[in-house]
Order: structure tokens, then sequence, then C-alpha cells
């Protein structure tokens, strides 16, 4: 760890494949004789200003004899010095408290792999984290994070949306504190579908129809949908919102796997038809995560966007997009007339590690980090979707997210992806099928099949 003053940030540039079990046994022996900071690159940065925090989380008690306890919080890239200001606005009213960012690779999977691996050797130089919408029970099963529930009073707990604090239940505890949520939504290029008097698509079909129209009468580099389609897990975010707004699921309420369906394999032949039969998509989509697919359509070159609100401000942004004040945000198309549009619950939540030697710092900063003085400042600098329910009638917020009023419903139900232990497993069998599928090597039927024989092998073990 580093002491010296003004230390702000840790980049880490380790990359670890969760799935190749030898690297990871490796690494593991190694992680275990050393401390991980001896692992990443350290950065001194300066310290961003910001106002005096109104939270709602109670101040560490400061001792001057005391030496100051130092934390290392691991998380997202600061974008524009966002995080930097939440952490010297808890440090101001927590003076024996310093948190250090430790940045992590920007590829979800990455996250997963070096955090997984930090705790599974009882690393303690990791005290709270960044933890996506499915890693709960992941975590929560291995005992390598703390419960929560006795630093959580019943109003604090309401206070949140009820499906970003479920994502944090496993087992009768709550093992995290939601400080964004999200949830797929469409982008659609309002200025083109008035100019060609065509209505916003409530149906896939519909939406390849109207891309392909609007293809034909523009001409040039237009295409028509993209979404995070590269092998990673918003490929699986992507696919289950098809699965399900065909009236399919990966589980069912049990736990079975009930994925060979007739309605999954529609699901799937809509994604690859807009691929390979109805070439809607631009070239090289199957690369493509949420900055592929945004920076086409910012570009001025697709109808209609499969992304995360997130995208909305960058949208708007002059310097990173040809598009401003010509988008509208409306919810996924479903399957068909008689199917519900479904949306993926996305999110990230704070955990704090079993393995912490300040658990009660820790916590603090916890609910700090989900309070409703960050999640304002957040929702302003970056987009992110407050996970407080009171939020949504925040004038600074509706100031930065004006859709927030209208999309509420469908980010107040998004529906959840598969709860397991094994989820990232699972996940992983589905990026893998559903690519065979769309760079046609292998039929969407037979894409599905094999999925479904590889997750009850995977539960079934």
């Amino acid at each position: 760890s580093c002491n010296c003053k003004g230390y702000r940030k840790t980049e880490v540039w380790i990359s670890i494949n969760l799935y190749e079990e030898d690297t990871l046994k490796k690494f593991k022996q190694f992680i275990t004789g050393m401390t991980l900071a001896a692992l990443v690159a350290v950065s001194l940065t300066g310290c961003s200003t910001s106002d005096q925090a109104n939270s709602e989380s109670e101040p560490v008690q400061d001792n001057k004899n005391q030496e100051v306890v130092e934390l290392n919080y691991y998380s997202h890239s600061d974008e524009n010095g966002e995080r930097l200001a939440i952490i010297e606005a808890f440090e101001q009213e927590n003076p024996g408290v310093k948190v250090n960012l430790v940045e992590l690779p920007a590829d979800t999977n990455k996250k997963l792999s070096m955090i997984s691996t930090t705790l599974q050797a009882g690393d303690t130089s990791l005290d709270i984290f960044d933890a996506d919408v499915t890693w709960a029970p992941i975590f929560a099963s291995a005992e390598w994070v703390e419960p929560l529930d006795d630093h959580l009073t019943s109003e604090e707990i309401e206070a949140y949306l009820p499906g970003a604090m479920l994502a944090n239940y496993y087992k009768g505890n709550y093992y995290g504190i939601p400080y964004r949520t999200d949830t797929g939504m469409l982008y659609y290029r309002k200025d083109l579908l008035e100019k060609y008097n065509k209505p916003v698509p409530t149906t896939w079909d519909e939406l390849t129809e109207t891309a392909k129209f609007i293809m034909n009468e523009e001409g040039g580099n237009m295409s028509g949908h993209a979404g995070s389609w590269k092998q990673y897990e918003g490929l699986t975010c992507n696919l289950t919102e098809f699965i399900w707004s065909y009236g399919g699921h990966v589980l069912d309420e049990n736990g079975n796997v009930v994925l060979n369906s007739k309605e999954s394999i529609a699901a799937l032949t809509r994604m690859s038809d807009m691929v390979n039969k109805d070439q809607i998509t631009p070239e090289g989509v199957v690369t493509f995560g949420s900055g592929g697919a945004r920076a086409v359509f910012f570009a001025g070159d697709m109808v209609f966007l499969r992304d995360w609100p997130s995208g909305w401000g960058k949208s708007q942004d002059p310097e990173k997009s040809k598009v401003v004040d010509k988008v509208g945000i409306a919810a996924l198309p479903a399957g068909s007339a008689e199917q519900k549009s479904y949306s993926t619950l996305g999110g990230w939540q704070v955990m704090v590690s079993s393995f912490s030697e300040h658990k009660e710092e820790a916590i603090a900063f916890a609910k700090f980090r989900a309070s409703e003085y960050a999640q304002i400042e957040m929702a302003k600098r970056v987009s992110h979707i407050p996970s407080l329910k009171g939020l949504y009638e925040n004038d600074e917020v509706l100031e930065a997210m004006p859709f927030l009023e209208q999309m509420y419903p469908a980010i107040a139900n998004a529906y959840p992806r598969p709860k397991t232990p094994f989820y990232a497993e699972l996940s992983n069998i589905l990026q893998v099928e559903t690519q065979q599928a769309l760079i046609g090597n292998k039929t969407p039927e037979q894409a599905i099949l094999d999925a479904d024989a590889s997750i009850k092998a995977l539960l079934e073990q």
C-alpha cells in the first residue's frame, strides 16, 4: 500500500481469465504470498474539490491521537473526477479515514476476475468494492462479503428500489447497497422516424422492418440496429431481453433449466436474422461492447440502439455526438404484440470485504457511496440512474436526465438475470453459444440446445 500524502488512485492492469483454471491456480498461489498492492501500478493525482456532502451515513468518530485509517475502494474508472469528489466529501465528514481509489478494468468480466481472485486469496488490501447486480450469490455463498443487515434500518432499505435491493439479498441477508440502477432501453433517431412518418417500434419485427426501410431511403453508411453483442456480460443482458420478450426463460422460479424452448429459439433466431438475413446490424457488431455500439449511433449512422441510460449524457454532448437533440428513448420492443417488453435489471452496488481490517469505516463509506448526495452527483456528472426512489422527483436529477420520469415504470420493474452462485459460468455459456449463432457456426436451435445442456451439467455438478 502507499502511504504517500495525496495518494488517490491506483490503476489495475492485471487481466485474469476466470475460466482458465491453470492460470488462476498459479495466480492464487502467487498472490497468497504477497499483497495485491505489489501487483498494481500506482499513480499519484491531485485532489478534486466538492461541496460538503449532506449524507445519511454516520461519520466515523475522529480521534486525533489515532492513526488515520486507510481504505482501498476497488471501483470503476474515474471518468471526470466524480468518484474522487465523493471520496473527498466523505473524508471531510470523516477526517480519521482516508479512501484510496483503485481503478479496475473496464470489462465487467475482468472486474469479476480481479475481485474474485483477491477475495479468494483473503487479501486484506481490498476493503470496499463495486459489485455488479449478479454478484451477491457468488460472493455471499463463498463468505467473502460482509452481511449488512445490522447496519441498515428498515427505512433505509425501503428507500431503495425493490429490485435493486433484492439483487443484494441472498439466503436471508443483504450483502450490498445499490448506488445506481440500470435497465436496457431503446434509443432511436426521432428525427428519422418523424421524417419518414414511422412510429417507435413496439416489436422486434417492427423494428427490423423500420430499420430496413430507413436504411434503404438514407443510403450511405446507415445501419439499423446494434447492441452489446461481443462475448462478454453485455451479450447476456441483450440475449435475456430477447428471450423474455418472446416468453422464454433461462431458469424457472425453482432454479430448473428451461432454456430449450420454442420461445428461446425464436428469440435467438430474431437476433441471428438481424445479422445474417436482414442485415440491419453494422459490420463487426459481434465485437461491440457498449462503446462500439454507441460510437456508430453517435456518429449518426444508425437508426436504433439498445443501450443503458448512462449513454444519454454522451448522446447529448456535442463533443462526443452528432445526434444531439435528435434522440428519443423508449422501452425495448416485445417479441410480438401479445408479449410484454422486458429489460435487464442492471446496476452496481457497493460491498464490504469480509477480510477488511477496518469494517466499521468500510461500512460507513459504503453507506455514503450509496447516499442521496452521492447519487445526485453521479446522475449529474455521468448519467447514472439513482437507486433511491425519492430521487425520481429530484429537480437536479431530472434536469440531468429528463427521460427518467417517463421511464420510471420500466426502471422500477426491470427483470433480474438468473440468480445462482454459478452465474458467471452460466453467463459465459450463454455468451459462447449466442456468438456461435450470430456468426453462423450454429443454427439458433442447436445453440439453444447446447447451451441448455451445458447449463444443466453446470448446475448438477
